[in-house]
């Protein structure tokens, strides 16, 4: 059995079940996991439902790591030693002083595997990763590969350095080993493992039956990543239609008031419901009284809604965003439109919105889609597969 260390910026969390049910079922296997956490959740009664507490194998502990300022004040306070041996200039101190805490902290535990699960926390750790005995391995999934890049001045540079430094890269999709491949030197450190969600939990309960009403659901924040403007272009066009229906959307987040204008602007209101944050139930509920699940994103790594609501036997209509086309096959257990490209979209939806057997039969496929690609058992083997690889080729390296 695997020491592994989980690197996060809180656990659990509502948005990052994908991690919540990584973690879970890794200790279900009998690896012993520590999840180190940059702020306390919160979310107490995510603890409870997922009975955390009573997991043997888990520990959930802070960082010994300063990030925030108020962190590094305490620390000089709780071990001035370490920052007396660092030397004399603040950026000596702050860089030498960070390398020993974190080194330690890992270190003392024994840890196999260090895994990083955003690799824009990881740069926090840039300066030491190289350093660490345990194997390390940094996930990508979107944000911070797509965008940042773009958008941060030296974040190109900063990836390359963290990516030459790390044992290995996982990707969520291929079309994001795609987006980092100009910055990694090393490809062969990539290796894709596609999301995956417990098909137990998200399991129909509801017969899917036609409704004069058609309810049509998206889960997400409401970020420029989501589209929703883009969404909202194309129900506009089931509303010119004059079909029935009602566009439910969970979630909240910087862009909301710029949503609810265009909501107003175009005249959805009595179309499109808001309808905030949902629990892990309340979500089920709404997918088993769901009759389509749309996507409209612009870019994605690999939405886990998607796989929800495909799991769910929703129909999915989605935007061909990032990882999106390695899940949905068109016309088969889904249907894709070009990303930004409302018409089609619309399109899409209204194909759907008039004919129930499709929808079933697209709904049916992307269950058995589901089950036999995107298990969460398989996603854990091939972490596993990985794992134990790195471990056993440096072992290897030392003989």
């Amino acid at each position: 059995m695997l020491n592994i260390a989980i690197v996060v910026e809180s656990f659990p969390t509502i948005s990052e079940t994908f991690i919540t049910n990584k973690v879970l079922h890794l200790c279900k296997r009998g690896h012993q996991v520590t999840v180190f956490t940059h702020r306390k959740s919160q979310n107490n009664q995510l603890s409870k439902l997922y009975q955390l507490d009573s997991i043997s194998n888990l520990s959930i502990m802070p960082p010994a790591i300063p990030v925030t300022p108020v962190q590094w004040i305490k620390t000089v306070l709780q071990k001035p030693g370490v920052f007396l041996q660092a030397g004399t200039s603040l950026k000596k101190i702050k860089a030498r002083s960070r390398s020993k805490l974190l080194s330690s902290v890992f270190e003392q535990k024994n840890f196999d595997i260090i895994h990083f699960e955003f690799s824009a926390l990881a740069l926090l750790y840039k300066d030491v990763i190289a350093a660490l005995n345990p194997i390390t391995v940094v996930s990508c999934r979107g944000t911070a590969e797509k965008v940042k890049p773009l958008t941060i001045p030296g974040r190109k540079e900063l990836l390359t350095a963290l990516f030459s430094k790390i044992d290995s890269i996982h990707c969520v999709s291929a079309d994001m080993a795609q987006t980092i491949a100009p910055y990694c030197t090393d490809l062969e450190k990539i290796f894709i493992n596609r999301p995956s969600i417990d098909i137990q939990h998200f399991n129909r309960t509801i017969p899917y039956e036609p409704k004069n009403k058609i309810t049509i659901l998206t889960i997400g924040r409401f970020t420029f990543q989501k589209g929703y403007l883009v969404g909202l272009l194309a129900v506009k066009e089931l509303q010119k239609q004059n079909i029935f229906f009602e566009w439910q959307i969970v979630g909240d987040g910087p862009q909301m008031e710029e949503v609810m204008f265009h909501i107003h602007t175009l005249g959805l209101q009595n179309h499109v419901i808001l309808l905030g944050k949902k629990n892990k139930e309340e979500i089920v509920a709404l997918y088993n009284n769901a009759d389509i699940f749309l996507l409209s994103s612009v870019y994605e790594g690999i939405a886990n809604v998607v796989l929800e609501a495909m799991a769910m036997q929703l129909p999915v209509v989605s935007t061909a965003s990032g990882g999106l086309q390695e899940v949905i096959e068109h016309n088969i257990d889904g249907l894709l439109a070009d990303v930004y490209d409302h018409a089609a979209l619309a399109t899409e939806l209204i194909s759907l919105c008039g004919n129930y057997e499709k929808r079933l039969a697209l709904g049916s496929m992307a269950r058995q889609k589901i089950i036999q690609q995107f298990t969460i058992g398989r996603q854990i083997d091939e972490f596993e597969i990985v794992y134990n690889g790195l471990i056993k080729n440096k072992a290897d390296l030392k003989q």
